[in-house]
C-alpha cells in the first residue's frame, strides 16, 4: 500500500529502448502501468535507426510529402494503429504519454532537395528558413497522427546531424541549441504539448551551455537528467549538475534494468544502488522520477531482474524495500524466496568486479567488447606499467589509479570464484522450485559465471598484447595467444551450454541489423590480425631510427590520445590498421556533416628542426582533413589514390613534446595510417 505521506511526485517508465515498436509488450507496460499507479510514459523506440527512428520514422509528412517515399509504410501504419491504441488507453487512465525525438534528424535526402540549406564545408546551416519550417511541419503532423501524445523529450544528440559539431555555423554553440530547441519547444506550445529537454551531454562544457540555453528559452521546461553523471556507468559518479539547475524543474532519468550493467541477460540486483541514487536526488526536490525498463529488445517482466521495479517502487512511495523485495520473490519463488534473496543480494558487486576494472568501466555497453571499443577505451594502456591516460571521457573516473597489475588480476579472480559460488547454490534449489522459474534463473547465473571466466582472459590478452610492445618479450605473445584460445574455448561453452542465450552471443538490436554475432570470435580473430600487422610494422619503423612513430589504430598507439567519445574510432582494413576522425556509423550515413578528431602527444628533438610525416588516406573519394601541428594549421584536400605522405617541419624550441592534431573538414572520411617523426 502506498505511503500516503510521501511527496507527490510524476512517476514514470520509460520503455521500448531503442527498438521497433511492438503492441503487445507497449500494451503490457500500459496495462502494468495503470495498475501500479504510475502517470507518465516515454516511448523510446528504435531512434538511432535511419528509417524508423525519431518523429520522422512514426508519421508521413504532409507539406513534405516528398521525403514519404523513403519511410517504411508498413512501420509507420503499425505505429499509427497501436499507438495510439495504447495512448487512448493510457490517457482514459490519466496517464501521459511522450516520446522521444533526437535532433537534427534529417531525412535522407534532404540535401539533394536543398542544397542550398548546405555551407561550404557540407554542413545543414542551422538557421537556414527551410530548416526551421521543416522542424515546425514535422511536428504539426506527429501531433496530428498521435492525438493522445502529450508531449516529446528532445535530445540533440546521437543523429546524423550533430547539432553541437557542425562546423561554419552562423550561430555558436549556445546559440545554435536555443535556437533549434526554442522552434521546438515553441511548436510543441502552439499545440498545447509539452517538450522535455535531456541534456545528455557527455562533456562538462556542453552541460552547461545546454542547461543555460534551456534556462534561457523558459523556466517553465522541465530539464530530465541522469542520475549518474554523463552515462548509465554504475560506477559514475552522481550527477552533480543538478546543483547548476537553478530555475527549471528537475526530472530525474534512472535506470533500473542495468543498461550498461548486463542489459537484462545477467542477473542483478540494485538495491543499494537504487537507494543512493535516490536518497542524493531528493535533496534536490525533482518534479518526479523516469525510470528505463528495458533495453535492446530485453525486459525485465517474469524474470528475476523484474525486482528492481519493486525496489524503485518502493522508495518512490516511502515503502520498506526489504519487505518490498521478500514479498515480490514469495509470490515469484515460493519457499526457496530467502535463498533467491540471499543469491541476488551478491550480483551488484560480483558485476562491478567483472565490468569495471579498479572503477574504470571495462566494457562496451556492458556487452563483451571489440576490438575497436578496446583500444578507443584505452584496455591495451591501461594494462602498461607507465600508462598514460589522457583523454577527458565519461567513463574514465577522475584522479584515476590502476594499482597493481596483481591486484587487477586479483579483482577479476576474486569476481570468477563469487560467480561459481553463486551458481552452485543456485543448482541447489533444482527440483525445489518451479521447473521454468528455475530454468531462466540457471540461464542467468550460467551466464554470469561464464562471462566472470570470460573477463579473466580478456583481461589477460590485453596485458599480453600492451606488454609484448613494451618489453619484446616473447612470453607475452605467448600469454596473449593462450588468452584467446581459452576464450575461444570458454565460447564454445556457452553456445553448446546456452546456444543464443549465452551472453557473448549478440542477436539484440544493438547490431542495428538481423544478424547474428560471436562477439569472442570476432574478437579473438580481429585482434589476432591487428597484433601481427602491429608487430611488423613497429619492427619497419624501428629499423628506420626516428625520434617517434605511431601505428594509429594500434594497441599500443596511446601516446596521450586525446578524442570525445563516439568520434573517433579505429579500423582494420585489408590487414591496415588505421585510425578515422569520425566514427564507423559515420562513415555510412553521417555524410552531410564535418565531424570527429583526436590528436596525439609526438617526441621531438629540442632546438632544432623536426620533420612530421603523416601517412593518411580516406574511406571516400577524397582525402579531407585539418592538422594541426603544435598550434599552426594545415587543410589538406586531395583526390585518395590509396595511400600518401605528408610532411610538416617543426622548429622546436626547448621542448621535447608536441600535440598533433586531425579533424575532419567534411563528408569525407580521412583515415590515418602513420605518425612519424624525423
Amino acid at each position: 500500500m502506498e505511503n500516503t505521506n510521501a511527496r507527490k511526485m510524476i512517476k514514470g517508465i520509460s520503455f521500448l529502448n531503442p527498438v521497433d515498436v511492438d503492441g503487445d509488450y507497449y500494451m503490457y507496460v500500459t496495462d502494468y502501468a495503470i495498475k501500479y499507479g504510475y502517470d507518465h510514459l516515454q516511448l523510446i523506440g528504435p531512434t538511432h535507426h535511419g528509417v524508423k527512428g525519431n518523429v520522422d520514422g512514426m508519421i508521413f509528412n504532409v507539406k513534405y510529402a516528398q521525403f514519404n517515399n523513403t519511410k517504411d509504410a508498413d512501420y509507420v501504419n503499425y505505429c499509427l494503429k497501436v499507438v495510439n491504441e495504447c495512448t487512448a488507453k493510457a490517457t482514459a487512465h490519466g496517464i501521459k504519454n511522450y516520446f522521444w525525438h533526437h535532433e537534427l534528424d534529417l531525412p535522407t535526402g534532404f540535401k539533394e532537395a536543398f542544397p542550398e540549406t548546405l555551407n561550404e564545408d557540407g554542413d545543414i546551416e542551422v538557421t537556414h528558413p527551410i530548416v526551421k519550417d521543416y522542424l515546425e511541419q514535422r511536428l504539426i503532423d506527429f501531433f496530428a497522427a498521435y492525438p493522445h501524445m502529450d508531449g516529446i523529450i528532445l535530445t540533440l544528440h546521437e543523429t546524423k546531424v550533430p547539432l553541437l559539431r557542425l562546423k561554419k555555423q552562423k550561430l555558436g554553440k549556445v546559440e545554435r541549441v536555443k535556437y533549434v530547441t526554442e522552434i521546438l519547444y515553441n511548436t510543441c506550445k502552439s499545440l498545447g504539448r509539452d517538450m522535455i529537454v535531456r541534456p545528455f551531454a557527455s562533456l562538462e562544457e556542453d552541460y552547461v551551455m545546454m542547461t543555460k540555453a534551456y534556462e534561457e528559452i523558459s523556466s517553465e521546461m522541465v530539464i530530465m537528467d541522469k542520475w549518474t553523471q554523463f552515462d548509465w556507468s554504475l560506477t559514475a559518479p552522481h550527477n552533480k549538475f543538478y546543483a547548476k539547475i537553478k530555475n527549471n524543474p528537475l526530472c530525474v532519468e534512472t535506470d533500473i534494468f542495468g543498461e550498461f550493467f548486463g542489459k537484462g541477460r545477467l542477473p542483478l540486483m540494485l538495491k543499494d544502488h537504487i537507494k543512493q541514487k535516490f536518497n542524493y536526488c531528493e535533496q534536490f526536490k525533482p518534479v518526479g522520477y523516469i525510470s528505463r525498463i528495458d533495453r535492446s529488445g530485453n525486459h525485465p517482466f517474469g524474470q528475476v531482474n523484474e525486482v528492481n521495479l519493486v525496489i524503485m517502487y518502493a522508495v518512490m512511495n516511502g515503502l520498506d524495500v526489504d519487505e518490498e523485495i521478500i514479498k515480490f520473490f514469495t509470490e515469484k519463488y515460493g519457499a526457496v524466496a530467502p535463498q533467491i534473496k540471499e543469491i541476488m543480494d551478491k550480483t551488484e558487486d560480483v558485476l562491478k568486479k567483472i565490468i569495471y576494472l579498479k572503477g574504470y568501466y571495462y566494457s562496451e555497453l556492458s556487452l563483451f567488447p571489440t576490438l575497436n571499443h578496446s583500444k578507443n577505451h584505452f584496455y591495451f594502456e591501461m594494462m602498461k606499467d607507465n600508462y598514460e591516460i589522457a583523454s577527458n571521457e565519461w567513463f574514465i573516473p577522475i584522479g584515476w589509479v590502476r594499482g597493481s597489475m596483481e591486484s587487477v588480476l586479483e579483482e577479476k579472480l576474486s569476481a570468477k570464484t563469487e560467480a561459481a559460488i553463486l551458481l552452485e547454490k543456485l543448482k541447489a534449489l533444482e527440483g525445489k522450485m518451479d521447473k521454468d522459474e528455475y530454468e531462466k534463473l540457471y540461464v542467468q547465473f550460467a551466464n554470469l559465471d561464464l562471462v566472470a571466466k570470460c573477463w579473466v582472459e580478456l583481461t589477460d590478452a590485453y596485458i599480453g598484447y600492451a606488454k609484448y610492445f613494451e618489453t619484446e618479450d616473447p612470453e607475452y605473445e605467448n600469454k596473449l595467444n593462450v588468452a584467446l584460445d581459452n576464450l575461444l574455448v570458454l565460447n564454445k561453452q556457452g553456445v553448446e551450454l546456452l546456444g543464443d542465450k549465452f551472453y557473448c552471443v549478440n542477436v539484440d538490436s544493438m547490431t542495428l541489423s538481423n544478424s547474428r554475432a560471436e562477439r569472442v570470435v570476432d574478437f579473438v580473430k580481429e585482434i589476432k590480425q591487428s597484433f601481427e600487422y602491429e608487430k611488423l610494422a613497429t619492427q619497419k619503423l624501428k629499423a628506420e631510427n626516428l625520434t617517434d612513430f605511431i601505428v594509429c589504430g594500434g594497441g599500443n598507439e596511446a601516446h596521450k590520445l586525446q578524442k570525445e567519445v563516439n568520434f573517433s574510432d579505429t579500423l582494420l582494413i585489408d590487414g591496415e590498421l588505421m585510425r578515422i576522425c569520425g566514427n564507423r556509423k559515420g562513415m555510412k550515413w553521417s555524410t552531410i556533416n564535418a565531424h570527429g578528431w583526436f590528436s596525439y602527444e609526438v617526441k621531438i628533438k629540442p632546438n632544432t628542426e623536426n620533420k612530421i610525416v603523416v601517412v593518411a588516406g580516406s574511406s571516400t573519394e577524397s582525402i579531407d582533413v585539418k592538422v594541426t601541428v603544435a598550434n599552426k594549421e594545415y587543410i589538406i584536400k586531395e583526390k585518395a589514390d590509396g595511400k600518401k605522405e605528408f610532411t610538416f617541419n617543426y622548429t622546436a624550441a626547448n621542448e621535447n613534446s608536441l600535440r598533433i592534431r586531425f579533424d575532419r573538414i567534411s563528408g569525407n572520411t580521412p583515415c590515418i595510417y602513420f605518425i612519424k617523426v624525423i
